[in-house]
């Protein structure tokens, strides 16, 4: 008898450490929680880095196709100005500068300036050298 209640006795005290603790549980939920918030934070800036990824790449584009389009004119055609065009649903302004003999006699100074604000104001600028 005396083994049975020695017995019965191991189990209940082995019951009793089964489990987990009530600090234990908020331990390991606000271990949960931390992580769910620093992911959400990690993907919040994944977003606003491709957001500015794409207007730059729009940016960058536009000075590019205005670049080609002023090289492919004759020299004495080519002139300065400005526009604003819309590129991957990102408004841009460009604005170019054409300045002959620059930097050598017989070359032609081509500097393109692209502006957009989304995320926010970033300006760009290309320059090519032609005859």
């Amino acid at each position: 008898m005396a083994s049975s209640t020695r017995v019965a006795c191991a189990r209940r005290r082995r019951l009793r450490r089964a489990g987990f603790t009530l600090i234990e549980v908020l331990a390991a939920l606000g271990l949960v929680a931390s992580v769910g918030v620093v992911s959400t934070a990690a993907g919040h800036a994944l977003a606003v880095l491709g957001r500015a990824a794409r207007a730059e790449a729009a940016g960058l584009a536009a000075a590019e196709a205005k670049v080609e389009e002023i090289l492919s004119l004759r020299a004495d055609r080519r002139a300065g100005g400005s526009d604003a065009i819309t590129e991957a649903g990102i408004d841009v302004a460009r604005v170019w500068r054409v300045r002959g003999d620059d930097p050598a006699p017989g070359l032609t100074r081509v500097e393109v300036t692209a502006r957009w604000s989304a995320p926010e104001l970033t300006l760009l600028t290309l320059v090519a050298v032609a005859p």
